[in-house]
């Protein structure tokens, strides 16, 4: 079958291998007579040939081809061997890669990743890094962002900096300890880790890697945020994922393979779905948030956590222990082991009984002070100063004080030192 022949208007391609050569054809049509048409699929007779897009092509001839399959600027040796036997050795170890590591260019050849001797994006990000690669992490001392009580950077590469996310939100929230009888006691953190590691992984491999922002981690006194510059599919909603009634969209699609070989991620479309389940198990309230430049998970913080204040202060206990699954008494451990005893409600939830860290005799200052120790062991009189709000010299006053009550005890240098709050009251020794 013909379709008519090739005029100043009308140009015919045999495939989409031509694609560079059609559309320096249709850019001097329309230069000259303003509009054309360009066919694909069809001899220069005006035979219909035909031909078969796969989503890659389409998505390159839309100009919509991923940020993450163009070339880097990295070539294959510039690859570390034991970073890719490592990924190797988990990949087979998760059985979804049946290969072993040989050398890095077969084995990234076999990933997929290379064009000659260079790598694309993907396997830059993932096992080497970028420079403007980060995440960016802070506690802030209430709901707002407003004062904060520790702030880091992490570089590396994805897979580095999921794990340096993930470590920071451990470090900085709390676990309940549940003793039930057997040998070991059970911690149980306040947001499941399963539900955070999800969050994270899904952070990386959706962002959109063209902005010029970063990942962030936000821990505030009463929720976890952990956002991603990488704005929701259009037309599509968080729920709509959740019940399973869209497939996967790939922003990412290299990325999301490398991270689901290792088991970075379990299966492809189902992260939302996971954290859901995660939090519903726990009872932790979990939100998505959605802007036109990103997407964040909100991680509420259980209410038996945060202060009265909104701040977080060391009167939250570390955990319940339930004395031989009896509801009448509870015990609470702190974090160097001591028992303070406390007294269940009919919830079977822990009631401070006076003798926890809130002391009515301390003031707002030094219960402040605290709070502040306690989140943050390493934090100096300086930083100190400047979250409280007075001055250097009023500050090292209140330390002063709240050793002599036996609150605190310094060990450690004075530069690579740290701060304990002792629960109770308790004098050192």
């Amino acid at each position: 079958m013909k379709i008519g022949i090739e005029n100043e208007k009308l140009e015919f391609k045999k495939t989409t291998a031509e694609l560079k050569e059609g559309v320096i054809s249709m850019a001097a049509i329309l230069n000259k007579h303003g509009s054309g048409e360009l066919y694909f699929g069809i001899l220069p007779d005006g035979t219909v040939n035909g031909q078969t897009v796969s989503e890659k092509t389409l998505r390159k001839s839309t100009g919509r081809d991923s940020w993450d399959s163009e070339h880097s600027e990295k070539t294959i040796d510039q690859v570390g061997d034991d970073v890719l036997k490592q990924y190797i050795e988990q990949a087979n170890k998760a059985d979804r890669i049946d290969f072993t590591f040989d050398n890095r260019r077969d084995t990234l050849t076999r990933l997929g990743m290379t064009s000659g001797d260079a790598i694309n994006n993907a396997a830059c990000a993932v096992f080497i890094g970028m420079p403007l690669l980060e995440v960016q992490m802070a506690v802030f001392a209430t709901k707002q962002k407003l004062t904060f009580l520790d702030i880091r950077r992490g570089g590396g590469n994805i897979r580095q900096l999921i794990e340096i996310a993930i470590k920071y939100i451990i470090d900085n929230t709390r676990w309940r300890v549940v003793l039930d009888g057997s040998v070991q006691r059970k911690e149980i953190p306040e947001i499941p880790i399963e539900a955070v590691r999800e969050a994270v992984t899904n952070a990386f491999c959706h962002r959109d890697y063209r902005s010029s922002q970063n990942n962030e981690v936000a821990i505030y006194s009463d929720r976890i945020e952990i956002y991603n510059p990488g704005r929701f599919p259009d037309g599509q909603t968080p729920e709509d994922f959740i019940r399973g009634k869209v497939r996967s969209i790939k922003r990412n699609p290299n990325i999301a393979q490398l991270l689901y070989y290792p088991k970075n991620i379990e299966s492809f479309g189902t992260g939302l779905q996971r954290i859901v389940s995660f939090c519903t198990d726990a009872k932790v309230h979990v939100e998505f948030e959605r802007s036109d430049i990103g997407f964040a998970v909100v991680f509420y913080r259980p209410s038996n956590h945060i202060n009265a204040d909104n701040s977080i202060g060391d009167h939250i206990t570390d955990g319940d222990v339930v004395n031989g699954g009896s509801d009448v008494v509870n015990d609470v451990v702190n974090d160097d082991g001591d028992v303070v005893n406390g007294v269940a409600n009919d919830d079977g939830d822990v009631v401070n009984d006076g003798s926890d860290v809130v002391n009515t005799d301390l003031s707002e200052t030094q219960q402040k002070i605290l709070a502040t120790m306690k989140l943050n062991p390493r934090i100096t009189a300086k930083q100190l100063s400047e979250i409280v709000g007075i001055n250097h010299r009023n500050t090292q006053v209140h330390i002063k004080a709240l050793k002599e009550a036996g609150l605190i005890v310094r060990e450690g240098s004075t530069k690579g030192g740290h701060w304990v709050v002792f629960q109770g009251g308790r004098k050192n020794g």
